[in-house]
């Protein structure tokens, strides 16, 4: 895959992570990513029938409702209650040692050492941060968003480097997924998006270029 083959990707995967409506279906008959995706799969590591099922999977006319009441139930339930798909929330609050706060080292915490970052990186290169997401910079979303604009304009060490350390708490999310979810679309996408992550992290972000 090229650069822009695998920026066009992390902004099809936020497509299916969204709350879902009618306009996604379309994403996923898309056939250039379908394509894409078919050649690169096995390579990832994956099993081809994975995004034949996938893609079978998110009908408007039919499966739209269950779609949405599962998205509700996974991603959208009550604090406490759902699977969060913030990056502060999996790692402690703060890896500084000096913090004196007795929650330094909790996990499940927003706005901790990746919204800090994430924000700074933000305000450094003139990016608003949307204000349903200001308290949460570091979103899953919003950070495939500028995952996606990495691959159009930034160097491959720094492509690596995020996602070494700001992605690397997607294999946690696809175990709460995998536990979780009774509908097989969402468990999908997130493997498909993980294997991705995996196969970046081996090395291989940037090698073919923009």
């Amino acid at each position: 895959m090229t650069n822009e083959e695998k920026g066009n990707f992390c902004a099809w995967a936020v497509s299916l992570l969204v709350p879902p409506d009618e306009e996604t279906a379309g994403y996923l008959r898309e056939g250039e990513i379908q394509s894409l995706l078919a050649e690169n799969i096995t390579e990832w590591g994956g099993d081809p029938g994975l995004l034949a099922e996938l893609a079978g999977e998110k009908d408007p006319g039919g499966d739209l409702p269950a779609l949405q009441e599962e998205y509700d139930r996974l991603f959208a339930a009550l604090p406490g209650q759902r699977i969060s798909l913030v990056e502060s929330t999996y790692k402690p609050w703060t890896g500084d040692d000096s913090c004196a706060l007795a929650f330094g080292g909790d996990k499940g915490l927003l706005m901790g050492d990746g919204a800090v970052h994430m924000r700074e990186i933000y305000s450094r290169l003139s990016l608003e941060v949307p204000e349903e997401f200001r308290s949460t910079p570091d979103h899953l979303l919003l950070e495939l968003e500028f995952l996606s604009l990495l691959y159009r304009s930034a160097a491959p060490e720094q492509i690596q480097g995020f996602i070494a350390d700001h992605l690397d708490w997607v294999p946690e999310l696809k175990e709460r997924v995998d536990q979780a979810a009774s509908h097989p679309f969402y468990r999908r996408a997130i493997e498909l998006l993980n294997l991705f992550l995996l196969h970046e992290r081996r090395g291989k972000a940037g090698n073919h270029g923009p």
